[in-house]
């Protein structure tokens, strides 16, 4: 059964996959006064970064963003509200190009918090009929799109495909495959390989997680890189960690 916001909900963010007290950011990006990291994966896939913080504590969510010669196009929105602007005018100043597509991966506020103001200045935004109807439900914004999954997208000259593998961390979780470079967007359906736990799963389904990963793997059982919702992303052993902690391991 999904879960609508609760004052347990609203308190952990609408739910995104925070590992509350053990899930925090490392020395190193707690020193980090930047609210907005972006990092290179390869010359057209970038990871940026943005933050909340959470009684007194500072958290990291992940997103990433592909340039393809018809603009670039987002993978998720910032968790700081503060930076949707920001980011698109980083973008505009890193690579010369506009935003021209933002797509969800599921409706929690670190995925699909921006739409609203993505929607108000007309950057098409892009969900799933299942993501929309959960934003439409917790009274949030909207995609303007809905998209497939299991298929594949090509913009620009680059190519990469939503999929949906079953409930997970959110009911409407997915994922997104860039096929030419073998890296699997996990969004918060991964999670770090320093995660201590499954982290806020109210609007999830634990059960049917283990069994959505396990088709996630047999689809793609060769992954360059897998990049998680929060926390570190370049270490690997996201997926086996993953799994650990699907099974009650530590």
């Amino acid at each position: 059964m999904i879960s609508l916001f609760s004052p347990h909900s609203r308190a952990t963010f609408a739910g995104v996959c925070l590992s509350i007290g053990l899930l925090g950011l490392s020395p190193s990006l707690q020193a980090q006064e930047k609210p907005l990291l972006i990092e290179k994966i390869n010359p057209q896939l970038y990871l940026y970064t943005t933050f909340n913080t959470f009684e007194g504590t500072k958290y990291a969510a992940n997103a990433v963003y592909l340039i393809t010669k018809k603009g670039v196009i987002l993978f998720d929105t910032p968790w700081d509200s503060t930076q949707y602007q920001p980011l698109l005018d980083s973008i505009k100043q890193k690579h010369n190009l506009p935003v021209i597509a933002v797509y969800a991966t599921h409706w929690h506020e670190d995925r699909a918090g921006g739409f609203a103001y993505y929607n108000r200045i007309g950057i098409p935004t892009y969900a799933t009929k299942m993501t929309n109807d959960l934003l439409k439900a917790n009274h949030k914004a909207q995609a303007t799109h809905l998209v497939s999954t299991n298929k594949t997208y090509s913009v620009g000259g680059q190519s990469f495909v939503l999929n949906f593998f079953g409930a997970g961390h959110s009911m409407d979780n997915v994922v997104v495959w860039f096929p030419e470079y073998k890296i699997l967007d996990g969004g918060c359906f991964i999670k770090s390989s320093e995660a201590q736990d499954l982290g806020f799963t109210a609007d999830g389904d634990i059960k049917s997680w283990k069994p959505s990963l396990a088709r996630l793997l047999a689809k793609y059982p060769e992954i360059n890189m897998v990049i998680p919702g929060h926390d570190a992303w370049k270490d690997k052993g996201q997926i086996k960690r993953t799994e650990a902690l699907l099974t009650g391991g530590h």
